[in-house]
This record gives structure tokens, sequence and C-alpha cells, in this order.
């Protein structure tokens, strides 16, 4: 465990050192245990072995933050991980190749690190502190080992990949949809911080009644979390916050969750109390998502498209949605190209702009 500030700038010259692409992050933090969540460990894996770093224990960490955006890394799904290096350090790293990616690519059905450790190597990974709570100190040491274990066998994983990928001719595929990854994660971080947290998945089909409904609900939702130091979710889920939000939209009531204490009753009363007194020129103003959806594309065109899709994706034996979501073959349809963002090697497929490669098959 690294754990001081000493420690870490030692860490950093061996990371500063190390080949490009031949280091593993991983990150653990308490999402699932608190109201704010922080960065609790950063897993580090190299060729001379493993090493833990605290955030938590550190007080200054601008030895990582200052190798970080220069290092080419490994990581396993890394979505999460993505948006919580954003928000913790501001950047990412020069490139994240994703071991999860990779395996998709080559049609793994089980594209899990614990699944593919096991194919690969035999070796059972545990998953029993998978939802710890990674802010207890001192770290016990059952958790240090899973720690541990999720960045160990990264590196011969990568490479065993690696080799499969290029065999397939599909490693361009992978390193431009490693790069595409982590180009819609720095657009995800902008969209959040210009965009009001309320505005959840699934309002968009709310008018401006609707929407204050929801900014009021979600408010509420966040002071009850805030008191008890909790997730968000604990005190209700986004679905609830919705079906409350249509039904006051239409002039209904929204009733607490049964099992309630009479004190949260009471403040949720008070909050739809309080948006009910609003005047409609107090409502939020509708906003148009930065996504493109095409409603009017033809259902023939549809077809189209997603019977190819389908037939290269077996021909290739990948899941059809790496090929294409519906949303962009809903743009292809409607006959708008460049709309449905498509990577190089996915237009290149679908368009028919290159032959599949033989040994791609």
């Amino acid at each position: 465990m690294i754990t001081d500030g000493e420690a870490l700038k030692a860490w950093a010259v061996r990371a500063n050192a190390q080949p490009s692409g031949r280091v593993v992050l991983d990150l653990e933090a308490d999402s699932l245990h608190c109201y704010r969540e922080r960065l609790c460990l950063i897993q580090y894996a190299d060729e001379q072995g493993e090493e833990i770093i605290d955030p938590l224990a550190i007080k200054e960490m601008q030895p990582f933050k200052n190798w970080l955006p220069g290092a080419q890394v490994w990581m396993h799904g890394a979505d999460y991980d993505m948006e919580l290096l954003l928000k913790t350090f501001g950047s990412l790293p020069s490139l994240i190749l994703d071991t999860q990616v990779a395996a998709q690519l080559l049609g793994y059905e089980q594209f899990g690190l614990t699944a593919l450790v096991e194919q690969f190597y035999g070796i059972v990974l545990s998953k029993k502190n998978q939802k710890a709570n990674w802010a207890i100190r001192p770290i016990p040491a059952e958790m240090q080992e899973y720690a541990q274990g999720d960045v160990a066998y990264m590196l011969k994983l990568a490479d065993r990949l690696v080799r499969q990928l290029r065999e397939k001719k599909r490693y361009e595929w992978f390193l431009e949809s490693c790069r595409y990854n982590m180009k819609r994660a720095r657009q995800r971080h902008r969209d959040k911080q210009r965009w009001e947290d309320w505005r959840i998945k699934g309002c968009g089909k709310l008018e401006r009644r609707g929407l204050a409904a929801l900014r009021a609900l979600y408010n509420w939702r966040s002071a009850e979390a805030a008191r008890l130091d909790c997730p968000p979710f604990h005190v209700c889920h986004n679905e609830a916050l919705l079906r409350w939000s249509v039904q006051l939209e239409s002039f209904g009531t929204a009733m607490p969750l049964s099992y309630w204490s009479g004190p949260r009753c009471a403040r949720f009363r008070r909050a739809v109390r309080n948006f009910q007194l609003l005047d409609e020129e107090e409502y939020p103003i509708i906003r148009k998502s930065s996504s493109i959806h095409y409603a009017n594309y033809n259902e023939t065109q549809l077809e189209h498209w997603m019977q190819r899709r389908d037939a290269l994706a077996q021909d290739l034996g990948i899941e059809p949605s790496l090929l294409a979501t519906r949303g962009q073959l809903e743009c292809l349809a409607a006959g708008a190209r460049k709309a449905a963002d498509l990577m190089n090697w996915q237009r290149n497929l679908l368009l028919g702009e290159t032959p599949l490669p033989r040994h791609a098959r």
C-alpha cells in the first residue's frame, strides 16, 4: 500500500520508466455507500508487480496527476473508471486499452474479467468484495487481495487478446474503438457539467410541468440522501421519480412509498406541495439533447440495415450492437450517415466501402 507522498513519488519514477502500454490501472470508489462518491483506491500493475495507491491517505496526489495524461494503460470495462478519473483529476491517460473491448471484438460471450481469467488461466477470482465499502480504513487484508487480483493478470491477458486480434486482423478496430470510447467519455463529462443533474434518462418525454415536478423531486431526493450520507438510489430509484413526474404533469397525485418513515413522507409531500405552488413561468425550459434521434426513418431501409448488420455480425462472430446500435441504424435509414457517428471500421463494413478481410471472418 502506497500511503504517503514520498512513496508516491518513488512510484512515479517507476511508472514513468515503464514502456508505453505496459501498465495496468483499476479504480475502486465508495459510490454504493455514501452520498458523495470518492476515489478510494488506485490499483496499478506493471511487469514488476502490483501496487495499491491510497488517495484517501495521501494529501498530495500531484505525482499521479502528472503521470496520468501521458500514460498508455490497460483497463477492463473502463467506462465508469474514465468518469471517475475525469471527475477526480480532470484528465484521462493518453490511451486506455480496454481488455473488455478486445474480448467483445473477438466474439467472447463471457467478457468479464473474472470469466476471462478463469477461461485462460483456470484461476477463479473472488467476487466477494465487488460491492465492498472501499473507504474503510484500515483496509482488510482480503479486500487488498481482491484489489490486487483485479490487475495481477491483466498484462498477460492483454498479450493473449492482442495476439488474437492481430490474427483476425481486428487490432486496428480495437484501437479505434478504445479511442472512440475515450471521446465519448469526455463528451459525457462535458455534458454533465453543462446539463442540470436532475435531467435524468427518460425525462425527454416530459413537458415543462413534468420537468418542474422532476426537478423538485430530484432535489428532495438529493437532500434526503445527503441527510443520511447514502447513495440517492437508497432513497428511491430514477424510475420512481419519472413515474411521479408523469403523474404530477397531468395534475394527478404522487404517493410516498409504503416503507418510508413518517418524517420522510412529510418531507416528500412538502416537496410536492412546493412544486404545485410554482407559477408556469418558473417551470424549466425544454432543451434538446445533444444526441440525435431520427423518428422519420424509412422502415424498409431500417429493416435493410438491420439485416445487413446482423448478417455481418454473424459472419464475424460478434454481437450485432458492436457493429451499430439501433439508433445508428435509424440514422442510416433516414439518410443521415454523418449523424450515425460510426467508426471507420464500422462504416467500412456496413457501407461496403472496403471488402471484409478474409482473416477477419
